[in-house]
């Protein structure tokens, strides 16, 4: 609660600023970075299992303030509403106001004893994953499947290390989202050719194991990238009888013209009966997401996406089983 009411203050404190002063804040002897974005849009899916199908709504709202460790000690803090709509279920039940998600999303300290060594404390962001939970940061405007089944905030202390054109991670966090109380993330990154690639080892105490993947670069100018995820419920947590692993692709792609660009994500799924996407024994994805850019600040796009499995899943308003969900939706957003 206090971290909340600091946080506030500060966003409110900047809001008052001068638009002029928008990015780069300077307060006594401390040089301040405002960043962020405002999102909304209007989103459909069929088989949502209830009567609602559509859902008008601020899809992110973030302020992120933060101070470089450059002189051995910094921060980063994240306030506002982050519903995190996917493909799987994007359109809930019962919708809910995105002012009852407005809170701190992600804040820590930064120490930096050395050039090579980074240290951060607080509520981290995972490590874990292409897309991140701020929509206006991805390509797309509903976050796909295989990111529904990955970490994404948590209380923690990561160290980074530089390794040559690299770098190197280890976490140790308190993750709760796949019923653990600790975790521990190993990984790092590197240069593959002309590819950039990280690689990164999850374990959720008693809970699960995820190894992470993540290829990205460009073929013939387009920008492309490949994450892929091998998972493993742990004994303690497995369902005697079922499957206790699954595997998850997700492949991007965003050619562009001009002002233009068409983002295309495929997603392969092979659940098995472990649950982990949402029992779907084997399925894929598709996404489409042909989107206007303003500049470098604002955007327009529409989405067309499908989720289809080879086992009846979803439900429709009628209670009745359905293999397939179809969602589309309309997103304007404004980054900073």
């Amino acid at each position: 609660m206090i971290k909340a009411k600091m946080v506030t203050g500060l966003v409110s404190c900047a809001l008052c600023l001068p638009l002029a002063q928008a990015g780069g804040l300077s307060i006594a002897d401390a040089d301040l970075t405002l960043a962020g974005g405002v999102s909304a849009g209007v989103l459909y899916s069929d088989n949502t299992g209830g009567s609602n199908n559509t859902e008008t709504t601020i899809t992110d709202v973030l302020l992120e303030l933060s101070a470089p460790a450059d002189k051995g000690l910094g921060f980063v803090a994240a306030y506002g509403s982050l519903p995190q709509n996917s493909i799987v279920s994007n359109v809930p039940a019962t919708p809910t106001s995105s002012s009852s998600n407005m809170k701190l999303q992600y804040g820590y300290l930064t120490v930096k004893p050395t050039d090579a060594v980074t240290i951060d404390v607080g509520v981290l962001g995972t490590k874990i994953g292409y897309e991140v939970a701020n929509t206006y940061a991805n390509a797309h405007v509903l976050l796909g499947a295989v990111w529904n089944a990955q970490p994404v905030y948590y209380d923690g202390i990561r160290a980074s290390f530089a390794v040559g054109e690299g770098s190197m991670f280890v976490e140790a966090n308190e993750d709760t989202a796949t019923g653990a109380t600790s975790g521990y993330v190993i990984g790092g990154s590197t240069k593959l050719g002309a590819a950039d690639l990280s690689v990164a080892y999850y374990n959720a105490n008693k809970a699960r194991d995820i190894i992470d993947i993540i290829v990205s670069g460009e073929i013939a100018g387009i920008p492309v990238a490949a994450n892929i995820d091998f998972q493993k419920i742990d004994s303690e947590a497995a369902t005697p009888g079922m499957d206790d692993n699954a595997m998850g692709i997700a492949l991007y792609a965003a050619p562009s013209l001009g002002g233009y660009t068409v983002p295309v994500r495929f997603e392969y799924l092979d659940d098995g009966s472990s649950g982990i996407y949402g029992g779907m024994k084997s399925g894929y994805s598709i996404t489409v997401t042909p989107t206007y850019h303003y500049g470098k600040n604002a955007f327009v796009r529409a989405e067309l996406a499908l989720v289809a499995s080879d086992n009846k899943i979803f439900t429709d308003k009628n209670s009745v089983a359905q293999d397939s969900k179809t969602s589309a939706a309309l997103q304007a957003g404004f980054t900073f």
